[in-house]
């Protein structure tokens, strides 16, 4: 067994790591992700070492011996193994910054594991209509609007939680919103459609137009990511539907330019995304694609 915790060391290995990645512009969210798989090796190391772990202790067997466990023993996911050894590179290259291997050279990390990528789950038209009409049948038109917003903007939920009424203008005939601080720190505008123009007219945009204060509220202020997601699951409870998330909607907003033909640099320039190769994703068929390209060749009676 390894010996007694230093839980300041430990506190200070975590925060600082976690210091150094918000100074890298990492969200939230990936930052949450690192520090738990960092958690995970921690504990397998000084189990399996009977150490307790410290950076200038990890050594490329360790590590490799960390994938096979991943691998043979917890039988993860290729993708969840390729991201814990993700983390695992990030944590040794602060460490190296902030000299903490003797030789200021970090322990080889294996390669990843060789996957088959799926395209982005979206829901198709059929799914869409039917999540309208739960939201419509709810009679919530928050609820109604913040899905509606999310399937006609391609905002991250983050995005939305963020957004001001003074990021927003509508006219007669168009709108826009802006994103103050999207990906990466990166500031974008995005067109609203006459269906997310009616949303936020919808809660309040007339009576609330140029106010800095946040546009989505829930019982105890800013809505977050966990309560949008939440909401989403109180409508589509057991349903077919119960996979829907908010980053689902996204992605359904990107399939559906990709469906009517939109180029891909337009998609990329209204979802935010840094390459092109993020968007192409989007032009993976799903298996009612497929089932339709078969279809259309198929014999006359």
């Amino acid at each position: 067994m390894p010996k007694r915790r230093n839980i300041k060391r430990d506190i200070d290995y975590f925060l600082e790591f976690s210091l150094f990645l918000e100074e890298n512009e990492r969200s939230p969210i990936t930052i949450k992700n690192y520090l738990c798989d960092l958690r995970y090796f921690v504990k397998w190391f000084e189990v399996e070492t009977g150490q307790i772990m410290t950076p200038d202790l990890i050594t490329p067997i360790d590590l490799r011996q960390y994938k096979r466990y991943m691998n043979d023993i917890l039988s993860l996911k290729p993708q969840t193994i390729n991201r814990r050894l993700s983390s695992l590179r990030s944590f040794l290259r602060w460490a190296v910054i902030s000299h903490l291997l003797p030789d200021d050279i970090p322990p080889s990390v294996p390669k990843p594991i060789p996957e088959v990528k799926k395209g982005p789950q979206w829901l198709d038209k059929n799914e869409q209509h039917a999540l309208i009409r739960m939201l419509q049948r709810g009679r919530n038109q928050r609820d109604l609007a913040i899905v509606t917003l999310l399937l006609n903007t391609g905002l991250r939920v983050s995005e939305l939680c963020d957004l001001l009424w003074s990021d927003i203008v509508i006219t007669d005939r168009k709108g826009s919103l802006v994103v103050r601080s999207g990906k990466d720190g990166k500031r974008r505008e995005v067109p609203l459609n006459k269906d997310a123009r009616n949303a936020l007219n919808s809660v309040g945009y007339a009576e609330n137009e140029g106010v800095k204060e946040i546009i989505f509220q829930g019982q105890r202020g800013k809505m977050t990511a966990r309560g949008i997601e939440s909401m989403l699951k109180k409508y589509v409870g057991h349903t077919k539907l119960s996979g829907v998330t908010p980053h689902k909607l996204r992605h359904t907003f990107c399939k559906n330019l990709i469906d009517v033909g939109v180029s891909l640099e337009k998609v990329a320039m209204l979802a935010g995304h840094n390459n092109l190769e993020t968007t192409i994703l989007y032009c993976t068929p799903s298996q009612l694609d497929l089932e339709k390209a078969v279809a259309l060749i198929e014999l006359d009676d």
